[in-house]
């Protein structure tokens, strides 16, 4: 973590955005050196801001959400989270829910059940929420 943070001026966009996605699929626990690094990193993606490729700012939306799951749930959230979220957020949320939507097998089988149970509902087979961008 340590030579992370202190190369983390180096990083090109690439960088910063898979350590970051790969900080939300380990569940985001912030100890005091995870918290300087994504500091560090917060600081870069701003430098960087104009850099970030549509996939890259992907990964940084989902990381962004993943921190705010982890808050939901009492975690502690470093400074630089908000701070991205503040600055590039928007973008990446946009990037994020301009990809195309597929809906899965396990949607198409339950949309079959609830019409062969002959229920008088709607069903909309694919949602995108609005706030997470998630289909």
């Amino acid at each position: 973590c340590r030579g992370a943070t202190a190369s983390a001026g180096e990083f090109k966009s690439q960088n910063v955005a898979n350590l970051l996605w790969s900080l939300a699929a380990m569940d985001n626990i912030f100890d005091k050196d995870l918290t300087v690094l994504v500091d560090h990193l917060a600081a870069r993606i701003l430098e960087l801001r104009d850099q970030f490729t549509e996939a890259e700012k992907n990964q940084l939306h989902q990381w962004i959400l993943s921190c705010e799951f982890g808050l939901a749930s009492g975690a502690f959230l470093p400074e630089g989270v908000a701070l991205v979220k503040q600055t590039i957020g928007v973008e990446c949320l946009q990037a994020f829910s301009g990809q195309a939507t597929h809906e899965s097998q396990l949607q198409r089988e339950v949309a079959a059940a609830v019409r062969s149970a002959g229920l008088e509902v709607e069903i909309e087979e694919e949602y995108r929420d609005a706030r997470s961008g998630y289909s």
